[in-house]
């Protein structure tokens, strides 16, 4: 373990599937004696959990956060660690997993623990959105964000209730929307089925929506998936799976340290795997290295 991680306040979303795995307390104690570390353990609720880790954090000062659960609960826990020294680790057990999965973090709880306490942190990019929100990984309108809308609505759970929810969506009437994009000075009208603002490279389920992304260049993607006949389904899974998405003909790729989308009418919109209020306009900009986060170099 390295030297300098002395205390550590673990923030585990019990709904996401890690108590009901493992005997976490159990694992972190052993762990505890074992390092030489002392620890907290906050368990989200889902009511006031962002003034509580607030408050967890400024009384017990640690060194480390790490943050089990889905990427909602990993942006809950990242966005009150920007700009800040206190180092992200990562548990993944939820539903969604994408940015550890990027990162590349094993999703049983003490192989994620072993390489927390003796991976790599590295600096990592952060999205700020409408000056509010945080994007740590994946952010989208249209396609993903409506999926991910019925998943959370119908209480859906794992790989088998996102794809029971794309399938729903690749039979149901698409709907396009018209956008303008604005990055660099430079403004464009696009027709589009879906929008994604991209800080990592792929989603959870492996497909590789951004490529030629990198989470410590300064930059982020726009990736926008236009209007598509029905045969490039088949095209755009094959070309998400094999890193060739950026390549189709039906895809356009803008990179940008700031841009604004501004949509026609308001949109679903989703953060991090979090359904969001629609938005009729999205504003965005880059903050370099604004996190320490683990990782796994490949």
């Amino acid at each position: 373990m390295k030297k300098e991680l002395k205390q550590i306040l673990f923030v585990i979303n019990p709904a996401s599937g890690a108590g009901q795995k493992d005997d976490f307390e159990s694992i972190i104690s052993a762990y505890s004696q074992k390092e030489g570390f002392d620890y907290q353990i906050y368990k989200t609720t889902g009511n006031e959990d962002k003034k509580e880790i607030k408050r967890y954090i400024k009384s017990f000062e640690p060194d480390l956060v790490i943050a089990s659960g889905g990427d909602g609960t990993i942006n809950l826990v990242a966005s009150e660690l920007v700009g800040s020294k206190i180092k992200l680790g990562l548990i993944p057990s939820g539903s969604a997993n994408g940015l550890a999965y990027n990162l590349g973090v094993p999703s049983l709880f003490e192989e994620a623990l072993r390489v927390n306490f003796s991976g790599n942190y590295i600096p990592f990019d952060v999205i700020r959105i409408n000056k509010t929100h945080y994007c740590f990984h994946l952010s989208d309108v249209g396609i993903n964000a409506r999926i991910v809308k019925r998943f959370e609505q119908e209480g859906d759970k794992g790989f088998a209730g996102y794809g029971k929810q794309l399938f729903k969506e690749l039979f149901t009437s698409r709907t396009s929307f018209g956008c303008l994009v604005e990055t660099d000075g430079k403004a464009r009208k696009i027709k589009a089925e879906m929008v994604t603002v991209a800080n990592a490279n792929s989603y959870g389920t492996g497909v590789k929506i951004n490529p030629t992304g990198n989470y410590r260049d300064g930059r982020f993607e726009i990736v926008i998936i236009k209007p598509y006949p029905w045969w490039f389904v088949f095209t755009f899974i094959y070309a998400g799976f094999t890193g060739k998405l950026h390549k189709m003909q039906y895809v356009k790729v803008f990179t940008a340290s700031k841009a604004k989308i501004q949509f026609k009418e308001k949109q679903d919109f989703q953060i991090d795997g979090e359904v969001m209020p629609p938005v009729k306009k999205i504003e965005l900009e880059i903050i370099p290295s604004a996190l320490q986060i683990v990782c796994v170099e490949k």
